[in-house]
């Protein structure tokens, strides 16, 4: 992976350049690195760091790590000859040999203003497999094992969450129960619903859901953050996220969202309308 010299001084949007020298001492973000060698330290996209002496996750060293055959894979993982990393450190029953990453190891938190530039922010999210599992990082904890996911045939959607093998379709370490890889479809990108026999909202089945009308709200936001709530409808009722609302509710909520995202549009000044906000209904075909 292409890596890069320290940075003159801290970019907190710039994920090459969290790691900086005031030209006395290495930092990531705001703390300091202490033992770090200015002149042969070299930086990865993310948190991922090395010296002629160590490697380095964030701010610590990584403990054990053979810096002769560390490898950085992409943003959420790294490994040597014999051991494989996430940020929070290693994962014990990876076989490093036959690891290999599924997507990208990152997922968008949109994009946002920092002083006259617009930028968009990562967080380390993804999956990755060895001969006998399949593992998913989403930045909270330590990273888990997808349980009955087969590694010989795992592919992952590069969307942070959604990945299926021959047999089964799984959000996160989550398997969707009876969702069938050949005909499950997702609604929209950036969105956690999908459906097969069923509709689901990340893994949970939506057991009122009437999968024949069943239409999810999408803003045109892809430019933007993160949508405060997800909405969607069908014949009998409006859903925010997996619940079922009033309709009265569900107006209040889209228009909130609405005015969400004018706003940041406003923010981000990045030549949006009002009316290129409109809503648009997909139903997963």
């Amino acid at each position: 992976m292409e890596y890069f010299k320290l940075a003159g001084y801290y970019e907190e949007t710039n994920e090459n350049g969290q790691y900086w020298t005031d030209g006395e001492k290495v930092y990531c973000s705001g703390y300091e690195i202490k033992g770090a060698d200015i002149n042969s330290f070299v930086q990865f996209p993310g948190y991922w760091a090395m010296d002629k002496k160590y490697c380095y996750s964030s701010d610590r060293k990584i403990k054990d790590a053979d810096r002769e055959t560390f490898k950085v894979l992409n943003y959420t993982y790294a490994k040597d000859r014999e051991n494989v990393w996430t940020m929070v450190g290693k994962i014990k029953k990876a076989d490093a040999e036959t690891f290999e990453v599924c997507d990208n190891g990152k997922y968008s938190l949109g994009k946002q203003k920092r002083g006259e530039k617009i930028h968009e922010l990562f967080s380390p999210y993804g999956y990755g497999k060895d001969k006998n599992n399949v593992y998913y990082y989403d930045a909270q904890g330590k990273p888990s094992i997808v349980k009955n996911a087969l590694s010989r045939s795992f592919l992952s959607l590069n969307d942070g969450y959604f990945g299926s093998d021959e047999s089964s379709i799984f959000c996160g370490k989550n398997k969707l129960n009876k969702a069938n890889p050949k005909t499950w479809v997702k609604y929209a990108q950036g969105y956690f619903y999908s459906k097969d026999k069923y509709v689901y909202y990340y893994n949970r089945v939506i057991k009122e859901a009437d999968i024949n009308t069943f239409e999810v709200i999408i803003f045109d936001d892809k430019k933007m953050n993160i949508p405060l709530c997800q909405l969607a409808k069908d014949k009998d009722n409006h859903y925010c996220n997996d619940l079922i609302i009033t309709k009265e509710e569900f107006n209040e909520k889209f228009k909130s969202q609405e005015e969400h995202l004018e706003m940041m549009c406003k923010i981000i000044n990045q030549g949006y309308t009002y009316d290129s906000l409109r809503k648009t209904v997909y139903k997963g075909k």
